[in-house]
């Protein structure tokens, strides 16, 4: 079966490995080896950490295909902008009125905001598993929510994601080029790698400017590309909206790629998350198809999407041998089960 669960210390070679083969706009996630081996060894630091309250902990999950090699990797960071703040750009509008010329206007405008910080980010989403299964990508997906669902303590009741924004051929950004890269004095992909997917408030304070950005200003190749998606993100896009996400006020500072937002109330895998106890499938009930991860220490966290029959009137899912044994649970052990 497939399995998304906590990345640890071997994975780091199929993880370097998948990052060498992932687009330039997968932002977030670790290409290098030195962050990767980081990546992973803050995973672990942060699953045996005691959590009362989310702080600056970041869950490196991996998507283990049945024969136990790696397909995908995604994560999830407890607060956003932990070391400091997370910036973005807010859409807002300015009413500018003239009574004397009897002229009013509603302007466009972008605003440097630190409002997403200490929400709870997901980020770093690869599947590098085409046509090999539906499933993948949701699961993979879908496995850091089932984490949150298993220690609410360790994560906002916020959760945003910021999708890769529209790019050139050559992978430069109209956005960028218009706004940011007149302050760093790079382009685009150098920017992001030396800000590694953080938006760290350090370098914006800095660098960046601090007043309303004047949409109608921009070049028209900049304005058309605001909150429009990379089609290389269309795939996320579609399982973080199935899920609940929306884009609503936030685009991105870099390439002006939609931010998506919601409430853990929102959110299908939360909403519908419960404990129950597990038992064995005996066959002769019909059964539906759930997201099913362990209960226990989170550093032997596993998460799959299996058949099972449901009972809530029980608390009890009657799951498969093979169910049971992939996520290392026995009969009669706690499982958290979500809506597929």
């Amino acid at each position: 079966m497939w399995i998304a669960r906590p990345a640890v210390e071997k994975d780091a070679s199929a993880l370097f490995a998948l990052a060498q083969r992932a687009t330039p706009h997968v932002h977030t996630l670790p290409r290098t080896r030195e962050r990767i081996d980081d990546a992973v060894s803050r995973c672990a630091e942060a699953l045996a950490r005691s959590v009362d309250m989310p702080g600056d902990e970041r869950y490196q999950m991996v998507l283990e295909r049945p024969d136990g090699t790696l397909a995908g990797a995604a994560s999830i960071s407890a607060t956003a902008g932990a070391a400091g703040a997370y910036f973005s750009y807010r859409n807002d509008v300015i009413h500018h009125v003239s009574r004397d010329l009897g002229i009013s206007n509603n302007v466009h405008v972008l605003t440097l905001s630190s409002d997403l910080t200490a929400h709870s980010q997901l980020s770093g989403f690869l599947v590098d598993a085409p046509g090999e299964d539906a499933w993948a990508g949701p699961l993979l997906s879908r496995s850091r929510l089932m984490l949150a669902a298993a220690d609410r303590r360790r994560f906002a009741d916020e959760f945003f994601v910021c999708l890769a924004g529209q790019t050139r051929a050559d992978h430069s950004s109209p956005f960028w080029d218009a706004i940011g890269r007149k302050f760093f004095n790079m382009d685009y992909l150098s920017a992001e790698r030396v800000v590694q997917g953080a938006r760290n408030g350090t370098l914006f304070v800095e660098l960046m400017p601090h007043y309303p950005v004047y949409v109608s200003l921009l070049p028209d190749e900049a304005r058309e590309v605001i909150g429009q998606l990379h089609p290389a993100a269309t795939y996320p896009f579609d399982i973080l909206s199935a899920e609940g996400f929306e884009a609503e006020r936030y685009v991105d500072i870099f390439d002006g790629g939609p931010v998506l937002e919601a409430h853990a109330s929102r959110l299908q895998t939360l909403a519908t998350a419960r404990t129950l106890t597990a038992g064995l499938d005996a066959g002769n009930q019909p059964a539906e198809t759930c997201l099913v991860a362990s209960t226990g220490p989170l550093a032997t966290f596993r998460c799959t999407i299996a058949s099972g029959v449901v009972e809530l009137d029980r608390g009890r899912i009657s799951l498969a041998a093979r169910t049971l044994e992939s996520l290392r649970v026995s009969p009669g052990d706690a499982v958290i089960v979500a809506a597929a």
